[in-house]
């Protein structure tokens, strides 16, 4: 029987992104999506199961709260979206919520919680959990929820097409300003050696739209970035990538068999810093262009 379910994933939207594959795992339900704003025009409207799709700031006037549902699943810990999955009326709930004046999370959901900025074992635990963790976000997901992760691919809007010329290489130097040392400082010097090797070489730049962002990268054969929303549009138009891991875990992400991963031999000095650490990007060189050769 078709269950009415609700996803709350709201940021970062490279994290939305690998969220959708759950609509996999919940092909034949009903799921209310809610989602921060800039994220809705990502989302596959196409698939039968997404029913709607809600703007976390419009959920008290969208009638959701009046509905009832058969399962929330509370993927975000800040308050603002554990607030919202404690207000909505559902037969179970499985991650973030409210508990007091405190965000706490179901004993279903630690093992992803327990590493993350809420985690009931203090940052310290949770950053030494983050470390020794060997599985993708995929696999824990769904193990969480009683499933098992077989390869499933992310899910974006259906417009976005894969159809870059063969030399064509992108890269992404940018990332969000929380997180510094994922800007690798010698992408200029990278593009310089492979416009030698005869490569046609794309910087991406801001766009107003983000459709415009997204094919942007569907036109090209190939992404250089580090770990960013730019690499989880490449792994889901099933464009080759390499990725720069300098200061975020290698293993959480799931390369689908299309990406290599250049890891930073002092990545646990930089593990989830928001300093900026640069011997975790000095040590990684720009002559190295082979793919998947970790640095040392």
């Amino acid at each position: 029987m078709s269950k009415k379910i609700v996803i709350i994933k709201t940021d970062a939207t490279g994290d939305v992104v690998r969220t959708t594959v759950l609509l996999h795992l919940f092909a034949n339900d009903q799921i209310t999506w809610i989602t921060a704003k800039h994220n809705i025009s990502i989302l596959p409207f196409n698939r039968v199961n997404l029913q709607k799709v809600i703007a976390i700031d419009d959920v008290e006037q969208s009638g959701i709260l009046q509905d009832s549902f058969d399962f929330v699943i509370s993927l975000d810990d800040d308050f603002k979206c554990a607030a919202v999955a404690s207000k909505i009326k559902t037969k179970e709930l499985f991650g973030a919520y409210i508990q007091g004046n405190k965000v706490v999370y179901t004993d279903d959901s630690m093992e992803w919680f327990d590493m993350g900025l809420s985690s009931r074992l203090g940052k310290e635990k949770a950053d030494e959990l983050k470390w020794q963790n060997t599985f993708s976000f995929q696999e824990i997901l769904f193990r969480m929820l009683g499933a098992k992760f077989n390869g499933e691919h992310y899910l974006i809007r259906e417009d976005i097409y894969s159809n870059g010329k063969p030399n064509v290489i992108g890269i992404e130097d940018r990332a969000g300003a929380r997180w510094p040392t994922k800007k690798w400082n010698q992408f200029p010097q990278l593009a310089e050696h492979l416009k030698q090797d005869g490569y046609e070489v794309v910087f991406f730049k801001e766009r107003e739209h983000l459709k415009d962002y997204l094919q942007d990268i569907g036109n090209t054969s190939l992404i250089i970035s580090g770990d960013t929303l730019g690499m989880h549009i490449a792994l889901a138009l099933k464009i080759p990538i390499v990725t720069l891991f300098t200061c975020t875990s290698a293993v959480e992400i799931y390369g689908y068999n299309n990406m290599e991963k250049i890891v930073s031999a002092q990545l646990q000095k930089a593990f989830y810093k928001t300093e900026y650490i640069p011997e975790a990007l000095n040590c990684i060189r720009s002559e190295e262009r082979r793919v998947g050769k970790e640095c040392r």
